[in-house]
């Protein structure tokens, strides 16, 4: 909802759904989560060929490598929604987040705290389906502030939102396109 004075408020309840968007939404931007998928891509590939390669050479295979590779790919598939229950855990207990955005930044209040981040604690933001997700400046994305679309009062307060997070940061991915000064 966008109230007179120019502030853009959200309220809303985590879900899971939100935590899995935000991580795979900050996967997309961090060095440190591209190496991880570089270092997953070269870990199965070491798998599969050594399966491949015991399977020709002996006609069987090893138990240990049956093993390896199913472990493999049951954290593969699996890593993102274990983060995003831990995550959604750690905010469910918190209860519903209010939320404002203003020209001073993003305020975030639960039934225990309150938390102010400024705009330059949040220099970036990644824009998905059913979230605006806000990011730290570090080149890893340590720090992330969701703010599900769901939680706007209105249709058009997505594009006010959309607006505001453009004047004061950039989309992630934008920043290689913006001119130095």
């Amino acid at each position: 909802m966008v109230t007179e004075t120019g502030k853009i408020e959200l309220s809303y309840t985590p879900t899971v759904e939100d935590f899995k968007e935000a991580l795979g939404a900050r996967a997309r931007t961090s060095k440190s989560a591209r190496r991880t998928r570089w270092l997953l891509a070269a870990t199965g590939v070491c798998l599969t060929v050594a399966t491949v390669l015991g399977l020709a050479q002996k006609g069987r295979l090893d138990v240990p490598l049956i093993v390896g590779l199913a472990v493999f790919v049951v954290i593969l598939l699996g890593q993102t929604g274990l983060q995003a229950r831990s995550f959604h855990r750690l905010a469910a207990a918190k209860g519903e987040q209010r939320i404002v955005v203003d020209e001073s930044g993003v305020t975030v209040s639960t039934a225990q705290a309150t938390h102010s981040l400024s705009w330059p604690a949040t220099p970036r933001y990644v824009e998905t389906p059913g979230i605006f997700l806000l990011l730290s400046g570090d080149e890893n994305a340590s720090t992330m502030t969701l703010l599900p679309k769901r939680g706007l009062g209105a249709a058009t307060d997505v594009d006010r939102l959309r607006a505001v997070l453009d004047q004061y940061s950039v989309r992630a991915g934008a920043e290689r396109n913006r001119p130095r000064p």
